[in-house]
């Protein structure tokens, strides 16, 4: 699932999936203990798996824009290929 949130308060994106009964995996406190584990023992996936792939803020100081893009790493590459996820754009590597 992607969210696009313009802004955001602490643990707001796993609340909100929490409450919609879509707990993020690996989420120890808003989570679901059975997923955590199946990702954990079957696919070797032992941390939140929540990803910011692209950041975007006004600098303060200069008032330019400030874009901070990341690709996923390979506990997110081998999920997405284990499950044959559709690709996206923080599937490829920034350079």
């Amino acid at each position: 699932m992607e969210m696009k949130p313009k802004t955001g308060r602490k643990h707001q994106l796993r609340r909100h999936m929490h409450h919609l009964s879509h707990p993020i995996i690996g989420d120890t406190t808003h989570g679901d203990g059975r997923h955590n584990r199946l990702f954990r023992d079957h696919y070797d996936a032992r941390r939140l798996l929540l990803h910011a792939s692209c950041l975007e803020f006004e600098h303060p100081i200069t008032q330019e824009p400030v874009v901070i893009k990341a690709s996923f790493d390979s506990v997110w590459r081998s999920l997405v290929h284990e499950f044959d996820w559709q690709e996206c754009d923080a599937i490829q590597d920034y350079t």
